[in-house]
């Protein structure tokens, strides 16, 4: 009996272990281009937004709001071809004033995280 229990924890430790690095494993945002907190001077014609790892498209999106709170891109963000942990955003033409990038992703394990950053255009 005593070991019978010695190998059920050490199976359960070993499945704790092996496990751990995919719990971990979230997509969260890297990077951005406009970058958070950003001014610039010319007014990007999209909204780039790079993650820790692949993205399902199905489950992500990507808004940008002016400062009254409506939506200035219509379109679908749509993830890189040449890389799939990086989400697009085509947005039009935008005027001078401060404008807030709402996304949502969901990685590889289906776990949903979502945040938002401003950035301003000259």
């Amino acid at each position: 009996m005593k070991a019978l229990r010695t190998v059920m924890v050490i199976a359960a430790m070993a499945a704790a272990t092996l496990a751990s690095p995919y719990a971990a494993a979230h997509a969260s945002l890297k990077s951005s281009n406009p970058a958070a907190g950003a001014t610039v001077d010319a007014a990007p014609n999209e909204v780039a937004l790079t993650f820790s790892e692949k993205v399902e498209p199905a489950f992500s999106s990507i808004t940008v709001t002016d400062g009254q709170g409506k939506t200035v891109a219509t379109d679908k963000a749509k993830p890189d071809t040449a890389n799939p942990a990086i989400l697009r955003l085509t947005v039009p033409a935008l005027a001078s004033g401060t404008y807030t990038v709402n996304w949502a992703v969901a990685g590889h394990d289906g776990h949903r995280r979502k945040g938002d950053f401003k950035f301003t255009v000259k």
